[in-house]
């Protein structure tokens, strides 16, 4: 965890008296982003027990105004002189003027979106890629990474080459004459070279969605000769990849 994401925790757990804001339990407190789409600030979060975070709406507007108004289904239940939760959040809607279709048809497809981000985090953790487009230097079999050997050979060309002098265009020209394919069987471009100088997994960490972890994957060149090759990219006017400290 950063010391940005730490001290956000902080004051979120700080703001809620250290409890489940819904029903006030003390166990298994967890963070809850309100709004997926919305900024890492503390208005929203929301801190929940477990058991409160599984059964958390994906909608932000149903979870404010009727999720944490009650602590529990019965107290909703009993307040709406309703038989269910869900006839209760019908009358809930009924009274606030919302569609409860669209809601239900809204509350899905945010579960299934939250759903596939979560299998790629997971998948992220697991092998240091969330998938489907592997790099170029590595194989993916049975759920497992594993390093290409023959395509690692050239990604260390690739380094060694840039670090000597040669351009981007010079190192995919030199690949073509070669008549080493790309990942995809095609021909290399100054924008592929540019890519692989850049992606910091070859030298053991992993980038999704502006978040920059390591992962327990296999390098392919040092962290120095990655460092380097990103100096140079400065130098030359370019966009360096910043590795975290």
């Amino acid at each position: 965890m950063s010391e940005n994401e730490a001290r956000l925790k902080e004051e979120v757990f700080k703001r809620a008296r250290y409890r489940c804001e819904r029903c006030w339990s003390r166990e298994n407190l967890k963070m809850y982003k309100i709004d997926p789409k919305g900024k890492d600030i503390p208005e929203n979060y929301s801190v929940l027990c477990g058991s409160c975070y599984s059964k958390a709406p994906r909608n932000p507007f149903i979870f404010k105004e009727f999720f944490l108004r009650f602590s529990s289904p019965k107290e909703a239940m009993e307040f709406y002189d309703a038989d269910s939760e869900e006839e209760a959040l019908k009358k809930f809607c009924k009274e606030r003027g919302i569609d409860f279709k669209k809601i239900q048809i809204e509350e899905r497809k945010l579960m299934r979106s939250e759903a596939i981000k979560k299998g790629m985090e997971r998948c992220a953790e697991i092998r240091g890629h969330a998938g489907f487009n592997i790099p170029y230097g590595y194989n993916y079999k049975d759920g497992k990474l594993s390093i290409n050997e023959e395509e690692a050979k050239v990604v260390k060309d690739i380094y060694s080459w840039y670090l000597s002098g040669k351009s981007m265009q010079d190192i995919a020209e030199m690949l073509n004459s070669a008549k080493i394919p790309t990942k995809r069987g095609g021909i290399w471009a100054k924008k592929t070279i540019s890519g692989i100088l850049k992606n910091p997994m070859y030298c053991g960490y992993f980038r999704r969605e502006g978040k920059i972890t390591r992962f327990h994957g296999l390098k392919i060149v040092d962290t120095d000769t990655f460092k380097k090759v990103q100096e140079k990219l400065k130098e030359q006017g370019g966009k360096p990849f910043e590795l975290p400290l």
